[in-house]
């Protein structure tokens, strides 16, 4: 992983799971602890320091899915980390590096048919199923399962909670950030199962959320919206309804005279991307400013 998507050690705080309870329902508490677990899936290229911040977390890893080239015609896989701890087993899912060639061509490898699955992140999480539920039996097969990424991690999250539940592994609950569409209507309605202990949040007018357009709802999000304005955070939110699909892509997400697109050219944007940047894509370490400003 880049430079862009990494963070320092220090940034890691060992209270960041602190507020974490085992329940399938909504809390700040819970989703502020799958923000740090989704950023954490970003530093999968350097296995000992995520095993150091796991440890400092209460948490012991089962199992670790790392960034591996790209060979021939190969399936990329999905960049992943099984951990235990706290009365539960916590499966996230890494998102785009945005100077990962390979991610992008994950990110817009589509089905041949809207109505299906989309077929780039299908491959990538295929590619390390068998690895995933390996590690969450090994924590205990019957133990609390929370899922969680960002971005395309969020898209790798829904999927690999359903391949689980086919499995006989069935997630408690599964948070994404800025995650985009997954599949069709054929996906949205097996997912149903899962659907009510899904939260997928959004800040403000993040692109990502928006794509792939949902053209006649054959896209469709699936789980329980929370989204809070450019500048605010989700304090007071309450879940939406499971059949939602917004948001809706639009010209909000390309206001004149600033870049939109959500893909940082250099160090210095990292540092730029804010709430209350329309359009712009928010990294999971800054949805903890969005959830207590300070935090």
């Amino acid at each position: 992983m880049s430079f862009l998507v990494r963070f320092p050690r220090a940034s890691y705080r060992a209270d960041a799971l602190d507020g974490f309870t085992v329940t399938p329902g909504f809390t700040p508490g819970n989703a502020q602890a799958m923000m740090w677990l989704s950023q954490l899936a970003y530093e999968t290229d350097d296995r000992d320091k995520v095993d150091n911040i796991l440890t400092a977390l209460g948490l012991e890893m089962r199992g670790f899915g790392a960034d591996t080239p790209a060979t021939g015609l190969v399936p990329p896989k999905a960049r992943f980390i099984v951990a235990v701890g706290r009365g539960a087993t916590f499966v996230t899912l890494s998102g785009t590096d945005p100077l990962s060639i390979k991610d992008w061509i994950t990110d817009f490898t589509l089905a041949p048919s809207q109505n299906v699955l989309h077929k780039g992140f299908a491959e990538a999480v295929d590619a390390v199923r068998s690895d995933i539920e390996v590690a969450i039996r090994s924590g205990g097969a019957g133990q609390p399962l929370f899922f969680t990424g960002h971005s395309m991690g969020g898209a790798l999250a829904n999927i690999s909670a359903l391949r689980a539940l086919d499995a006989g592994l069935r997630a408690t609950a599964i948070y994404t950030f800025g995650g985009p569409r997954t599949g069709g209507q054929d996906f949205f309605e097996a997912y149903e199962p899962l659907s009510e202990s899904t939260f997928r949040l959004v800040n403000g007018n993040d692109i990502v959320p928006a794509v792939p357009p949902s053209l006649r709802g054959n896209f469709r999000h699936v789980g329980r919206m929370l989204r809070c304005a450019s500048g605010s955070t989700f304090a007071g939110q309450v879940p939406a309804s499971k059949e939602g699909n917004d948001p809706s892509f639009n010209l909000e997400h390309f206001p004149t005279g600033k870049n939109r697109v959500g893909i940082p050219k250099t160090a210095r944007v990292r540092f730029k991307l804010h709430a209350g940047e329309g359009g712009q894509h928010v990294w999971p370490g800054r949805f903890r400013l969005i959830f207590a400003k300070g935090w």
